[in-house]
């Protein structure tokens, strides 16, 4: 088959397989279960399936079900009439749930924000005042001054600079508001104003809190930030130094001057800080980290292990392929993701029995066995032909589980793809 029908075939099928979900989805919003209609609303509208007169189901008995639904239309752009009528519903997670979409609609005027501030709810009330704020959208504020509780006060306190920065009174608060804290308090974004925000971070033991500090340093000019952050890296406490790291990546990405840090995080006891230091070393693709991440081979923990070997993956190290084979059979879908996705690189076609054994597991995690039937079309495995076929036929599996191993049998036997479908050449 040519390229072109190739890609026309896919299309077809791609197109059936999302009209055989839409009909289960279908099925499922006719299902008894709440849990299983609000699941079904949430479900097309992460896959852009629209649902035929969607807006019926804010009737739904169910308050999970309607939130669902306000949450669906408000992707889709669609319903801000409907979404404000919600403001009437008995429930208040529902009316929580449509304040939240109204100001993400950009939905802000004085009569929205009086008829929030005289809602019985006070979880309503928060979740509109904490909108504003993500929004930059304040000016409304002010119909919450008078709030009777103590909570949105609190809030507010903090959004103007009144808050009191002590540990008890900031580790009450959740992590965005602990950083609006301080944040409201910086005036200036340069040098005094970095060494006020980093000799405060000695007052405090709270790991959140110091996290919340050194997640300001990105609002300071680059110049100011990175020799800062650089500082702080150096720290023996994971609560700054790894912070840190995250902040430095979010700056300047992977930087081969920290390969030393990454390395030192490696040979940590602590197991978060040997995670993020093989993180940062499969970002760096450094060629000379080769010896420190087979040490991460053998850790006790399956998210180092998994970044370790995805990591040599990709930096081509082909004498990992026993540990590759080893991680396909256990039962950790983390390592089995990362093998796969070694597989892929360094082309291993001596995995494709360990490749048909995901691919035929039912119980295997759906992105495991996609994963799979992913890898199995990019090196045309020919081997795993009828394994995938039967993925491919079989109903029950997953439309996009269906749709991979479609794509895969494309690249390996498309007009056999083509029979399965009922499409012929010609």
């Amino acid at each position: 088959m040519m390229p072109k029908d190739i890609r026309k075939l896919l299309q077809a099928i791609e197109e059936e397989i999302i009209s055989r979900t839409e009909m289960n989805l279908k099925d499922m919003l006719s299902s008894p279960s709440s849990y299983v209609r609000a699941r079904a609303i949430k479900s097309a509208s992460d896959r852009e399936i629209i649902i035929e007169d969607l807006e019926a189901f804010l009737e739904d008995p169910s308050p999970e079900v309607r939130r669902s639904v306000i949450t669906s239309m408000s992707r889709s752009g669609i319903g801000q009439d409907k979404i404000l009528l919600s403001l009437e519903d008995p429930s208040d997670t529902v009316r929580s749930a449509a304040v939240k979409e109204l100001i993400e609609f950009g939905y802000e005027d004085l009569d929205l924000a009086r008829r929030v501030a005289s809602d019985p709810s006070k979880k309503v009330r928060k979740t509109f005042v904490l909108s504003l704020l993500e929004s930059g959208d304040t000016e409304l504020l002010k119909e919450f001054e008078n709030d009777p509780i103590n909570e949105i006060q609190t809030i507010l306190s903090a959004y103007r600079g009144e808050l009191e920065l002590d540990e008890e009174r900031l580790s009450a608060l959740p992590k965005k508001l602990q950083k609006m804290a301080f944040a409201s308090r910086m005036t200036q974004r340069n040098s005094q104003a970095m060494s006020a925000l980093l000799e405060s971070l000695s007052k405090y033991r709270s790991a959140s809190i110091k996290e919340s500090i050194i997640d300001l340093i990105s609002v300071f000019p680059e110049e100011i930030a990175v020799p800062a952050l650089k500082r702080l890296l150096d720290s023996d406490d994971k609560y700054i130094s790894l912070p840190s790291l995250k902040v430095f990546r979010k700056i300047k990405g992977y930087d081969s001057q920290l390969l030393g840090l990454a390395e030192r995080f490696m040979n940590s006891e602590d197991e978060e800080c040997r995670f993020y230091g093989a993180q940062y070393l499969k970002g760096l693709q450094e060629p000379s980290s080769v010896e420190i991440l087979h040490q991460g081979l053998e850790d006790p923990s399956d998210r180092v292990r998994a970044l370790s070997l995805e990591a040599l993956g990709n930096l081509k190290d082909q004498s990992i392929e026993t540990v590759v084979e080893e991680s396909l059979r256990s039962t950790s879908s983390r390592l089995k993701k990362a093998s796969l996705r070694a597989v892929k690189k360094l082309r291993l076609f001596n995995c494709s029995g360990l490749i048909s054994r995901l691919l035929k597991n039912k119980k295997e995690e759906a992105a495991v066995r996609m994963l799979a039937a992913s890898v199995s079309g990019f090196l045309k495995l020919e081997d795993l032909a009828g394994d995938l076929e039967s993925v491919i036929i079989d109903l029950s599996n997953d439309g996009r589980l269906r749709l991979a191993a479609s794509r895969a049998m494309a690249r390996i036997n498309p007009s056999r793809l083509g029979e399965l479908f009922g499409f012929t050449e010609g």
